[in-house]
């Protein structure tokens, strides 16, 4: 069931664009900025991605911004020194800007194989933008969040995702203006039914909506080009 005219639910999914624009237009940024760099050289390094740091410091700096993370991964043997490699930097709790250091050694205790994460492994496969969360963000924050990323090619070939964190908090503060202003029980949903807001008090961020065959059916409204939905709570 679809979710048609309602101006509560066209608020909601504008309140979502405008949030989700703002993380991908960095990301967006970040891909423009390393794309040259990795096409004018047949064996990059890691020195050729220090634009990174460059651009996505001041926006992590600045406590206004809701960006609590950003940065490039590179494609996996993309880089000549460094086969696994983030060039990521994160805002800790103080507001200082670091750089995310994991273990990059396959064979290594603790090894971060990001080859296998959604926030990786989608944009590479479709080529297309994605959303990834709300999750808990063990490796950074510890804290619910949503990564925005991008692919990036060069020389037209893969060489890997630029992307940005938000904390999911951010993002609900964005979001509950719409939501609580809404005449009608509503939350907006990633592609597996988790609850990533709502006005629903029995509806919490990273809540899974009921799929078993006696749950209601609920009418829904896809966010076009992206993996969430607005869906009528019905409660």
């Amino acid at each position: 069931m679809t979710l048609h005219d309602s101006p509560d639910v066209d608020r909601v999914t504008l309140a979502v664009l405008e949030v989700v624009g703002h993380a991908l237009e960095l990301a967006d940024r970040i891909a423009a900025a390393v794309q040259p760099a990795l096409e004018a050289r047949p064996a990059p390094r890691r020195s050729d991605l220090t634009g990174v740091e460059a651009l996505v410091g001041p926006v992590l700096a600045d406590l206004d911004q809701p960006e609590q993370g950003a940065g490039f991964v590179a494609a996996v043997g993309l880089l000549e020194d460094a086969p696994w490699w983030l060039e990521w930097f994160a805002r800790d709790p103080d507001g200082r800007v670091q750089r995310l250091v994991t273990h990059s050694d396959p064979d290594g205790i603790g090894f971060y194989d990001y080859e296998s994460l959604p926030w990786y492994v989608v944009p590479r496969d479709s080529g297309h933008r994605h959303v990834t969360g709300p999750y808990v963000d063990y490796l950074c924050t510890e804290e619910y969040t949503l990564t925005f990323s991008t692919p990036v090619h060069a020389g037209g070939r893969f060489v890997g995702v630029a992307g940005a964190d938000i904390a999911v908090k951010h993002v609900e503060e964005h979001l509950l203006p719409a939501l609580c202003a809404a005449g009608t029980r509503l939350a907006v949903v990633n592609g597996d039914g988790r609850i990533l807001s709502s006005n629903s008090g029995r509806h919490v961020c990273g809540d899974l909506l009921e799929t078993d065959p006696g749950s209601p059916v609920r009418a829904t409204r896809a966010i076009d080009g992206l993996p969430l939905s607005v869906v009528d709570l019905g409660d």
